[in-house]
């Protein structure tokens, strides 16, 4: 009742509580389940019965169903396969050229579930209830995948960018090429490609990836962010692909990849590792694979010797440190790394964005690379830099001009958003460009529980929290509406980022259609899943499509992405972190791509428009070096010059040196100047400083000399109290002697 009573408004009666959609049910617990809000088994046979009734692709619904074991709390699975497993393997069926299933397609179809679901991060089917896979008896699921590419259409993409690539586009492939091939013939493989927006590094990054897969060899690509990962042809996040913990700034910790585990033959095989955006990783992430990789290879080099690209530009925003200042930023970021002097420079200077004869732009260009670099509190835009407009009503005329028109467009929303710094105003703007969908509107609203049972708390407050990490208890969804996934919920297509536009609403799925990347225009449904809130004040549970509205995005979140058109809203926030109006502005390619609206301030008695704030570290840039394959240190004398701390160790004594130091300094460690000054001044005899330190040290040999002789006194009367005594009596020994 108290469910429904949260989730109905204005109900009249008993009978109008109990009424959902027109038809009276006999319970309120079946009122319940009739609006989806129960995770139970029935509620789960509803959700695969509405994939089928939209969709036949049986790989589609392994993908959704693989998603809600991961993020949902129904363990006992046995009933609901007995009762599907039929519809779950029946492409197998067909493939097999077969008319009556038997024990291996139902087999086929729960090793394919527990490959979905191991990409998920997921453990083990039969932990959700499941009859166990092939695990072991099959070649490796994930090795497959990273093998599966198409080698000649492959092959045939990378002779084309080859005749397309720039002189340092060039230089940057052939020396990673160079080293794959002779790896075994360096200390260290590691490199860093600072890459300002605009260079074509996505481009280079891919072409590597492309030519490895074309020669049958793994190359692993990865990015720090689900929206950059994307990007990357079978690009998936760092975290997901290699298991990374969620670490603090100033933990160290391996990843979760044992010996002999098919991940770890995964990396045993791997050619190339590509690492996008590594200046908004934390470094202690890189940390972990590199411990990992040493151990899974039984290698000590770097990265156990395995080739190791990592590409960013510092102008953009560093990891992101809860509760850290600007000192924990700096120290979390790869500059700061052991092994960042180790690594071989590369850089890619040219703007491929621009023409010969696009002057204007070409002074955009120029001005964004200044932007980066130079801090100021009152930031003027660069005439021609971009359209400033005078009212947040008018920018977001200008972003979504026609929308009316062209909210069921997948490519009007393909390359348009809103940016700003704060996720307050993120909300606002969504809900302002929401309203104006002419669709009906559809309300989901959630379940949420405590995560401790122990803690009774009312479900409307849990209700009324809100984060930007998890969805609205009451999500309002239209047909045409574009959202953003807050999770990886089917990596590489559906990522933490991934923007999709809204195609359909069911009860229990959403059906929508990929904006941008590599899955660009691919179908997929979202099911609702369980999703912790581990950064409110108050920890519980929610069950919710795990979507946001996405007309805008925080400048931290759009970080990796290019725009057509891109609207700057600074009237309410500014920029409070290094490199933010950087990354904002270069999420175009031309000036008048870009829309500002920074707000007005009082001058006087008129109003003048407000400047925006420039937040640049100085020190994150320092000083680049040419590091050589000869002048390159190796990992071992790396770490050895700056060691690399898993845990708090024991210092070594033996290698502490005491410095010398004269009798003064002595005199005053022993005895500030403060101490000798109050005994004058109480009137004591005048004594020198030394005099007073021997009277002190004498003072301190006689108690010492006491303590010595009391301490004998003793074991001489419990020698006599023990000699007195039968020896077996060792209550009465131990009495006499306490």
């Amino acid at each position: 009742m108290r469910m429904l009573l949260t989730h109905k408004k204005g109900p009249v009666s008993f009978e109008s509580l109990r009424t959902v959609e027109g038809v009276i049910y006999d319970s309120y617990r079946e009122a319940v389940k009739a609006l989806g809000l129960l995770n139970d088994e029935e509620t789960w046979l509803k959700t695969i019965m509405e994939i089928i009734s939209y969709t036949n692709d049986r790989d589609q619904l392994r993908s959704t169903y693989a998603s809600m074991l991961v993020f949902s709390d129904l363990e006992d699975q046995r009933g609901i396969w007995e009762e599907t497993k039929d519809l779950f393997a029946s492409d197998f069926l067909y493939a097999r050229g077969l008319t009556e299933y038997n024990e291996e397609i139902y087999r086929d179809a729960l090793d394919d579930i527990q490959e979905k679901v191991n990409n998920n991060g997921g453990a083990k089917i039969e932990e959700y209830g499941l009859p166990p896979s092939r695990d072991g008896k099959k070649s490796s699921n994930i090795i497959r995948r990273e093998k599966s590419y198409n080698k000649t259409r492959l092959a045939e993409e990378v002779k084309e960018k080859l005749t397309t690539m720039n002189t340092d586009q060039r230089h940057c492939y052939d020396t990673i090429m160079e080293r794959v091939k002779n790896s075994k013939n360096y200390s260290n493989n590691g490199f860093f490609i600072n890459a300002p927006g605009g260079t074509g590094k996505s481009f280079l990054l891919n072409a590597l990836l492309d030519t490895l897969r074309s020669t049958e060899k793994i190359a692993l690509a990865v990015a720090s962010s689900g929206i950059a990962a994307t990007v990357l042809h079978g690009g998936r996040t760092a975290h997901n692909m290699f298991k990374i913990p969620i670490m603090d700034h100033k933990d160290v910790r391996a990843c979760s990849v044992k010996r002999n585990s098919e991940h770890a033959r995964l990396l045993e095989m791997t050619s190339l590792i590509v690492w996008d955006e590594a200046v908004m990783a934390n470094k202690n992430a890189i940390t972990a694979l590199d411990i990992t990789m040493r151990d899974v290879l039984g290698n000590d080099l770097f990265m156990g010797g395995v080739v190791f690209m990592c590409a960013g530009d510092f102008r953009q925003i560093l990891p992101v440190v809860r509760g850290g200042g600007r000192g924990d930023e700096i120290d979390s970021f790869i500059r700061s790394s052991y092994f960042w002097s180790s690594l071989t420079h590369l850089e890619l200077t040219k703007n491929v964005r621009l023409k010969n004869n696009d002057v204007l732009n070409r002074g955009f260009a120029e001005d964004l690379l200044k932007l980066g670099v130079t801090p100021s509190d009152e930031y003027e835009f660069p005439l021609n830099f971009g359209v400033l407009v005078d009212s947040r009503e008018e920018l977001v005329n200008t972003v979504y001009s026609n929308l009316e028109d062209n909210f069921l467009n997948v490519s009007y929303f393909e390359k348009r958003v809103i940016i700003t710094p704060t996720n307050d105003d993120v909300d606002c703007v969504n809900n302002i460009v929401f309203k104006r969908l002419k669709n009906e509107e559809f309300v989901y609203r959630s379940e949420d529980k405590s995560i401790d049972n122990e803690i009774d708390i009312q479900t409307s407050v849990y209700n009324s929290i809100n984060s930007p990490s998890i969805p609205l208890h009451e999500l309002k969804l239209k047909i045409g509406a574009v959202v953003m996934v807050l999770r990886n919920i089917c990596p590489p297509k559906l990522c933490n980022g991934t923007r999709i536009m809204i195609t359909n609403l069911k009860k229990h799925i959403i059906v929508g259609n990929i904006l941008t990347g590599a899955y660009k225009d691919e179908q997929v449904m979202l099911p609702k899943v369980t999703l912790d809130s581990t950064d409110t004040s108050v920890f519980f549970k929610r069950k919710q499509f795990p979507v946001r509205l996405c007309y805008a995005m925080t400048i931290n979140k759009s970080q990796g992405q290019t725009f057509d058109t891109c609207g700057l809203l600074l009237d309410s926030s500014q920029c409070f972190a290094h490199g933010q109006l950087y990354v904002a502005c270069s999420r175009v390619t031309s000036h008048d791509s870009l829309i500002i609206y920074t707000g007005y301030r009082k001058n006087g008695d008129s109003y003048e428009r407000k400047p925006a704030h420039n937040c640049v570290y100085k020190e994150v840039f320092g000083v680049v070096q040419e590091v050589t394959d000869k002048k390159s240190p190796s990992v071992n004398e790396t770490i050895n010059s700056t060691p690399l701390r898993v845990a708090e160790e024991e210092p070594d004594h033996s290698t502490v040196v005491i410095p010398s130091i004269s009798e003064e300094q002595a005199i005053n460690m022993i005895m500030p100047d403060e101490f000798y000054r109050d005994n004058v001044e109480a009137g004591e005899d005048t004594v020198s400083p030394m005099e007073m330190v021997e009277k002190i040290l004498e003072v301190n040999e006689n108690a010492g000399k006491k303590f010595e002789r009391r301490e004998k006194e003793l074991k001489e009367e419990a020698e006599r109290c023990s000699a007195q005594l039968p020896l077996t009596d060792y209550s009465e020994v131990n009495a006499q002697g306490r």
